[in-house]
């Protein structure tokens, strides 16, 4: 049974659940800015003094990022705070990089030069390197890219123990932050599977009004923990996804034709779909409109889809949820580095309190790939058939039994197709047996054998009489020179 739910989390839960409609179902930096700015008060459990150990000024920074706030600059990894994890310095055109042959497990792995100069390397095989720009970053830190364990004096913990054990009685953080902590980045990880699961992930299937109205109500959050839903969402979103198979000029043109846009907001959809994946293309409530809009669209085979405004902006809250985990990971609480990485951890391996339908959980990802290799297997089967019938045919013409090669490679295509083409052309060359039968060259394929022996009357044949036969052989004479 489910322990029950503390005021300030019901609190976390009624405010996610509630601020799509708090901004229009749009979502805007402003809205954005609401989001992250709550989150940490739920972290600091709305206590101020908690705050300051979170943010040195108290509050968040302009940024809203605690890695930021907490002197997240160039030369951070290298600051007490970086102790424990991997340095990650990223070289810079000009940059020296040592490589280590004695300790790296290849040529690959290397060391910035102060972390070189932390370690111990006392009648190694060294090499330096002179960064060129985009050539990687320092592995210190890193195990699986050394043969030996390194101690860096910088990123190194000195005390063995330290992130093994609870943290938060060496740290000296109050048990009630620390629980805050973990109610928060819970609730978190909840929210994002609790919408993430009502997302369809085949992209490509039918859309009509119906389906689209169900996929609203079958989307709402669950009053468990959320509340009720104030009222159903009215608005809809056209969103276009990339398919890497489509310019951006092609992309362009069709949602200036679909949407009835200019060229130049078409242009911001096609390449905002190219930067990050997909792009809205516009709000409606008429649901037909949409649809039209759509069938406009996949004329040329882009996909797109339609949702409710609502869910699109929880989509787009789970984009930035996702970002604030990933910044947070990095950070301290007061002169704790790991509890906060730490957390993140322990609640991503909890149990998924469900608080939605889910309803696409057990759904299959649409795999575009997966629908190209099923259209070329027809087509291989289709040059497969051919081949089958110029056998035949040919066992028909010399009244003897035939073997089959049925070719189950998976090779490319176009080798499938020259084998066929190559096929057709030695009829004229070569005798029937010869052109189909695949000889012993390859005892392992699948043979199949066709008796085509039997009665004339069996295929179809009818015999000329003597007369007949006698005038056409004439006519042929007379054609001739």
């Amino acid at each position: 049974m489910s322990q029950p739910m503390s005021t300030q989390e019901q609190q976390l839960c009624q405010f996610l659940a509630e601020l799509p409609a708090r901004f229009n179902y749009r979502f805007t930096e402003e809205a954005s800015r609401e989001l992250l700015t709550s989150l940490f008060w739920s972290l600091a459990g709305g206590n101020s003094e908690y705050m300051r150990l979170l943010f040195p000024d108290g509050k968040p920074g302009e940024s809203l990022k605690l890695s930021d706030s907490q002197g997240a600059v160039e030369g951070a990894e290298y600051t007490e705070a970086a102790r424990g994890k991997r340095c990650g310095h990223i070289f810079k055109p000009g940059e020296a990089s040592y490589m280590c042959r004695t300790c790296g497990t290849d040529e690959t792995c290397c060391l910035c030069a102060r972390c070189f100069d932390s370690t111990d390397h006392a009648g190694h095989m060294v090499r330096i390197h002179i960064s060129v720009g985009n050539s990687g970053c320092c592995d210190c830190g890193d195990d699986e890219a050394w043969r030996t364990p390194l101690f860096c004096t910088i990123h190194s913990n000195v005390q063995g123990g330290t992130d093994k054990g609870k943290g938060k009685e060496a740290a000296g953080l109050p048990e009630d932050l620390v629980a805050n902590l973990q109610m928060t980045i819970g609730r978190v990880f909840d929210y994002i599977c609790d919408v993430i699961s009502c997302s369809p992930e085949q992209l490509r299937q039918a859309k009509t009004e119906a389906s689209i109205l169900e996929d609203e109500q079958s989307s709402r959050l669950s009053s468990k923990y959320y509340g009720s839903e104030a009222e159903p969402c009215t608005e809809f979103a056209l969103i276009l996804w990339n398919d890497e198979k489509h310019t951006v000029q092609e992309v362009q043109d069709q949602v200036a034709r679909a949407c009835r846009k200019s060229r130049k907001l078409a242009a911001e959809n096609a390449w905002e779909t190219d930067a990050i994946g997909r792009s809205i293309l516009t709000y409606l409530p008429d649901v037909k409109r949409l649809l039209e809009m759509a069938v406009v669209m996949e004329a040329i085979r882009v996909t797109v889809t339609i949702r409710s405004a609502r869910d699109t902006f929880r989509e787009q809250m789970c984009g930035a949820l996702v970002e604030w985990l990933s910044d947070i990971s990095g950070c301290s609480v007061g002169h704790d580095n790991s509890i906060l990485r730490r957390t993140v951890c322990e609640q991503v391996m909890n149990p998924w309190r469900q608080g939605s339908q889910a309803t696409h959980t057990m759904g299959l990802i649409d795999d575009e790939e997966e629908d190209d290799q099923i259209v070329n297997s027809r087509r291989r089967f289709d040059g497969m058939n051919a081949r089958f019938i110029l056998a035949l045919q040919a066992a028909a013409q010399t009244g003897t039994g035939v073997q089959i090669e049925i070719d189950d490679d998976s090779d490319d295509d176009g080798e499938d197709e020259d084998d066929v083409d190559a096929d057709m052309d030695d009829q004229g060359q070569h005798s029937p047996s010869s052109s189909v039968a695949g000889g012993d060259e390859d005892e392992d394929d699948d043979v199949m054998m066709v008796d085509a022996r039997g009665d004339v009357g069996d295929l179809g044949m009818n015999w000329r009489d003597n007369g007949q036969a006698l005038e056409e052989d004439e006519a042929t004479m007379a054609g001739y020179p």
